[in-house]
């Protein structure tokens, strides 16, 4: 299940995931000055959950589909729900950096979270695209 954070000004975090790794979070920021952070990794959100200023510096907005669809309703662009029967778009990329710089300059990811092959597919996919690299 996909949760949405929303903090009132642009931040990164560092958080404890369970496995006892640290993890820094940066939230994308917003227009308006605040920022978001959408994820469906069950560790990011205890973590995030657990953190000494969850609820005063960030908090969670939208859980779920309703939720979800809810911030849609509000006029929130960037509610996105990828689940069970969503058909994600096939975006064609020669390589990891093209994919980088895609999901950057489309979405407004983080390079800094796009580090991995697994960061950049979980990226996508959390925007609704499926990247096929080029070989």
């Amino acid at each position: 299940m996909i949760k949405k954070y929303k903090a009132s000004s642009c931040i990164g975090i560092n958080v404890v995931l369970p496995s006892c790794k640290s993890k820094h979070i940066a939230f994308m920021p917003q227009s308006d000055g605040s920022s978001i952070y959408e994820t469906g990794n069950e560790d990011e959100q205890q973590a995030l959950e657990r953190h000494r200023r969850f609820g005063r510096l960030f908090k969670l907005v939208a859980t779920g589909s309703a939720a979800m669809e809810k911030c849609k309703q509000e006029g929130d662009a960037e509610a996105v729900e990828v689940g069970a029967g969503t058909e994600l778009r096939e975006v064609k990329v020669s390589d990891l950096p093209s994919a980088k710089d895609f999901l950057a300059e489309e979405f407004g990811v983080s390079r800094t979270v796009l580090r991995t092959e697994k960061a950049i597919m979980e990226a996508a996919k959390a925007h609704g695209i499926k990247l096929a690299i080029d070989d």
